[in-house]
């Protein structure tokens, strides 16, 4: 009779419960800083995107715009654009002041101009903060996209 009074007794009971809640609120926290990795991580993707993209828009066709036979009021040479969204991707990625440590590679997945118009899409890995020893996730691939247009209103006119 005084074995079965042991195991009905209540005590240590919250000390359970406690640890309990500890551990799914650990687990919580590290779940939100793995959230917030990636929001900014993906900011900081777009900003680059953002910035290859107007660096490409300065990409001037001086043919096409001197001669007057394009449609477009500032056209665009858009392998040169190309090769400057590359460039300042590169730049970018190799950066330390820009770049956040969690992203770990940055690739072009698009690339369209036409006339004075530019859109790119980009991607990267980035990396998570806490790592669950039994999963496989370690990165999740993010993607931005942005675009510009030069037109003349917004070139600088010096007199």
């Amino acid at each position: 009779m005084a074995v079965k009074s042991e195991f009905r007794k209540d005590d240590g009971s919250l000390s359970v419960l406690i640890m309990g809640l500890f551990l799914i609120t650990v687990a919580l926290l590290f779940l939100m800083t793995d959230v917030a990795s990636i929001s900014v991580s993906k900011r900081s993707l777009t900003q680059a995107t953002e910035a290859a993209a107007l660096r490409a828009v300065q990409s001037l066709d001086k043919a096409a715009y001197y001669r007057g036979t394009s449609a477009v009021g500032v056209p665009l040479d858009c392998a040169m654009a190309r090769i400057r969204v590359l460039e300042e991707l590169d730049l970018w990625m190799n950066s330390d002041g820009m770049r956040r440590p969690e992203l770990e590679k940055v690739w072009l997945t698009d690339f369209y101009c036409e006339g004075n118009t530019v859109e790119i899409h980009t991607s990267a890995n980035a990396a998570l903060a806490f790592r669950l020893p039994q999963s496989t996730l370690s990165t999740v691939e993010i993607h931005a996209s942005a675009g510009a247009s030069a037109n003349k209103s917004d070139w600088f006119l010096f007199p």
